[in-house]
C-alpha cells in the first residue's frame, strides 16, 4: 500500500465511490504440504454454497464462517484463510447498522492480511480485501475513500496480473466500474479509455456474466455507443435471476433499466422482474 497516496479533491462524491465497489489462488511454497487439509473439494464445495446462498440462508452462511474459522487457526494455508475473509465479506454486507457492518468488513479485511502475509500473491486474499475496502469507503464516508481508493486499485491490478479470471474477471470488472465513475485528472485518476479496456476484457472472458453487462452498458451509453448499450442492458434484464441473487443483483438491473430508460425503450421482457 503506498504511504503517499495521490491527493484526491472532494469533488469525488460519496456516490462515485459507492460505484467503485465491486459492484481473487496462489499457495505459498511452504504452504503446499498442508494444501488439502483445509480446501478439500468437498470443503470447497460448502463454502462455495454458502457464498451462493448468503442472503437467503444466513444461519447457514454463519455456521460455515464458525467452521471454516476453526478449521483455518492453525493451519499455513493462505487460500483457506483467504476464503474466511470471503465468507466475512458476505456476513459484512448483510449487516443493517452502520458502524457494526464497518467493523465487520474491517474483520474480513484482517483476514485477507492474514493471508497475505502469509502469500503476498494469494489472488483471493487481495481481490477480498479490496472487496471489503470498497464496501468501508462506501459505507464510512469520503475521507476514507478517498485515502483507499489508489490501494484499492493497485490490489485489483495484482489480482489481473495474477489470474484475470478469478470471481468471474472481477477485478477487470471492479477496476472498469472505478475508471469509469471517478473523475479524470487532475482530481482523481478515472479514465473512459481504461475502464473500456478492464470492461471490454471482463466481457470477453465472461459474455454471460451480468454485472459485466451491466456496467458495460452503462460505460458504452457514456461514450456514445448507445445501440451497444442498448443489447448489454437487454441481456441484463432478459436473463432469469435466482432466488439466491436477487439481493446482489437487484443494483445491476437498476443499472441496465436506466440504460433502456435513456435509449429511450420500455417494451422489454425482464428475467422474472
Amino acid at each position: 500500500m503506498k504511504k503517499n497516496l495521490l491527493q484526491l479533491k472532494e469533488k469525488v462524491t460519496r456516490s462515485a465511490c459507492r460505484m467503485v465497489v465491486v459492484a481473487c489462488f496462489a499457495t505459498p511454497v511452504f504452504a503446499q504440504n498442508v494444501s488439502s487439509v483445509v480446501l478439500t473439494d468437498e470443503n470447497q464445495k460448502r463454502i462455495e454454497l454458502a457464498v451462493w446462498k448468503y442472503a437467503i440462508d444466513t444461519p447457514f452462511l454463519m455456521e460455515t464462517i464458525a467452521w471454516i474459522h476453526d478449521l483455518t487457526k492453525n493451519t499455513r494455508e493462505s487460500a483457506a484463510i483467504a476464503e474466511l475473509s470471503r465468507l466475512e465479506f458476505m456476513r459484512a454486507q448483510l449487516e443493517f447498522d452502520r458502524d457494526y457492518r464497518i467493523q465487520l468488513f474491517e474483520r474480513s479485511i484482517v483476514t485477507a492480511d492474514r493471508a497475505l502475509m502469509m502469500n503476498p500473491n494469494d489472488v483471493r486474499g487481495l481481490f477480498w480485501k479490496a472487496a471489503a475496502m470498497g464496501k468501508m469507503a462506501e459505507s464510512s464516508g469520503i475521507l476514507n475513500a478517498l485515502r483507499m481508493l489508489r490501494p484499492m486499485e493497485e490490489l485489483l491490478l495484482k489480482v489481473v496480473e495474477l489470474d484475470e479470471r478469478y470471481e468471474n474477471a472481477g477485478a477487470h470488472r471492479a477496476l472498469g466500474r472505478m475508471y469509469h465513475k471517478l473523475p479524470g485528472f487532475p482530481v482523481s485518476f478515472g479514465s473512459n479509455q481504461k475502464a473500456l479496456a478492464h470492461l471490454k476484457r471482463a466481457h470477453e472472458l465472461f459474455p454471460e456474466d451480468v454485472i459485466t453487462r451491466a456496467f458495460y452498458a452503462e460505460l458504452l451509453y457514456d461514450i456514445g455507443r448507445k445501440h451497444e448499450a442498448r443489447e448489454h442492458a437487454d441481456f441484463v434484464l432478459t436473463t432469469p435471476i435466482a432466488e439466491e441473487d436477487a439481493l446482489e443483483f437487484a443494483e445491476y438491473v437498476n443499472i441496465a433499466l436506466g440504460v433502456v430508460k435513456k435509449t429511450s425503450g420500455s417494451n422489454i421482457r425482464l428475467g422474472n422482474y
